[in-house]
């Protein structure tokens, strides 16, 4: 089955392959040494703030950092295939890169509470990761015809789906966390409790969905668009779940904020569902 062609792109071909590169080299990298610095400055930190529910910090260290390190490892080896399609000018490829680059970003974007929180002298490694993904996520996302209104409004919508996404997880394995920390033995189901259990993986199915979406919003299709919405609304609905019984933890309020202002920029004209319904753009 042959797919359409466009011009080949040597120069975006240069920008996926790079980008695959650092993922398979620095990112593994950068995580190794992040995890080890956090898991030492777990407990000094617990010491000094006398908050018992950051003691099970290290369960989601230990289970999440290899587990985003992975996918980023994965999306760099794919992303020298997509190189390839980039090069040859195979109209699948720009969606398809923009949604393997998504997932450094969002990495970069989810080491940054523990690097911050108990590594803060290596602050700078979140922010390689997440320009890791980011830089070219947006090279090629913007490249080719359109007008700067659209771009400007494709640049901010893309940039709140990734950063929801990146909250959004980082709320459902927070409070995974502070279940895992409360001192009530794990039989008592009082609403708290409850709450976080039921709350988070909804949380993380809106993070899923809005993942899978980013390719093919990239490539505007209506199907990206529907997934988008469906995937804020997924993720609007577990950090309100969240916040229902955690009214405290300003954390879920402002998930749902970044869920809300994400579906507003999905309806914006040139920026979502009016794009694509009007415009019959190439990939």
């Amino acid at each position: 089955m042959k797919t359409k062609a466009l011009q080949p792109n040597p120069t975006l071909a240069i920008v996926a392959a790079l980008a695959g590169l650092l993922c398979i080299t620095v990112v593994p990298m950068i995580t190794a040494d992040a995890m080890n610095l956090i898991l030492k400055g777990i407990p000094a930190k617990v010491a000094a703030s006398g908050n018992p529910l950051l003691a099970s910090a290290p369960r989601i260290v230990i289970g999440f950092f290899p587990l985003w390190n992975g996918l980023s490892v994965a999306a760099g080896m794919v992303l020298f295939l997509v190189a390839w399609a980039l090069y040859k000018g195979e109209s699948w490829a720009k969606p398809a890169a923009v949604g393997l680059l998504a997932i450094p970003a969002i990495t970069g974007a989810y080491y940054s509470g523990p690097i911050m929180s108990f590594a803060k002298s290596k602050m700078y490694y979140f922010i390689i990761v997440a320009l890791i993904g980011l830089v070219p996520y947006f090279i090629i996302l913007l490249s080719g015809k359109g007008s700067t209104s659209e771009k400007v409004g494709r640049f901010f919508l893309f940039l709140m789906l990734g950063v929801t996404a990146a909250w959004t997880f980082s709320n459902g394995g927070s409070s995974l966390r502070m279940f895992w920390a409360r001192p009530e033995p794990i039989f008592i189901p009082d609403q708290g409790n409850l709450a976080w259990l039921i709350g988070y993986p909804v949380a993380w199915i809106g993070v899923a969905v809005t993942v899978m979406a980013i390719p093919f919003l990239a490539a505007k299709k209506y199907a990206g668009f529907l997934l988008a919405t469906a995937g804020m609304l997924i993720a609007l609905m577990g950090n309100m779940m969240l916040y229902v019984f955690h009214t405290e933890t300003q954390e879920y309020i402002i998930g749902v904020i970044m869920a809300l202002v994400t579906l507003g920029l999905l309806w914006l004209p040139k920026a979502g569902a009016r794009a694509i319904a009007t415009e019959a753009v190439p990939a």
